[in-house]
């Protein structure tokens, strides 16, 4: 290469670069506002409908006690609650934070939980002749509803 090719192959190399940023910028679409980030960051409450039939998740605990797999026979309704159906093989989407999932009477369930940090657990809730039960999924686990016969 001469000497005179040099600087042209810089300003070649340099409108790449920044062609290639602003590509992927694009592609990228632009960035979240602040407010839309979730809280519950890095970790949300996740819960999984691996099982048959179909249960209800709650967007709040509304207490300030429990840890995972602690429950309650109040129905949570702090906070404008909201409620999703998960029909089986659904589940919440990991960016938003849903802390609660729904027993109703005379139902069964058969749950494993998988914390972020710590150690995985496995519980069975069975209401049969019992009232609903609402339980918790803390913002580091994952619910995973695994079976829902007694």
């Amino acid at each position: 290469m001469t000497v005179s090719t040099m600087p042209v192959l810089k300003h070649v190399r340099t409108a790449a670069t920044v062609v290639a940023i602003a590509t992927a910028a694009t592609l990228a679409g632009p960035a979240p506002d602040a407010s839309a980030v979730s809280s519950c960051q890095p970790w949300c409450s996740q819960t999984w409908n691996n099982s048959g039939q179909g249960f209800y998740a709650l967007k709040n605990w509304c207490k300030s006690s429990g840890g995972t797999g602690s429950y309650t026979t109040k129905k949570p309704t702090c906070n404008n609650q909201k409620r999703k159906w998960l029909d089986p093989g659904e589940r919440t989407k990991g960016t938003q934070d849903w802390d609660v999932f729904q027993v109703k009477k005379g139902r069964c369930f058969k749950v494993d939980f998988e914390l972020q940090p710590g150690s995985d657990f496995s519980k069975k809730y069975n209401r049969k002749n019992k009232k609903t039960i609402y339980v918790k999924v803390a913002n580091n686990a994952f619910a995973k509803v695994r079976s829902s016969i007694c």
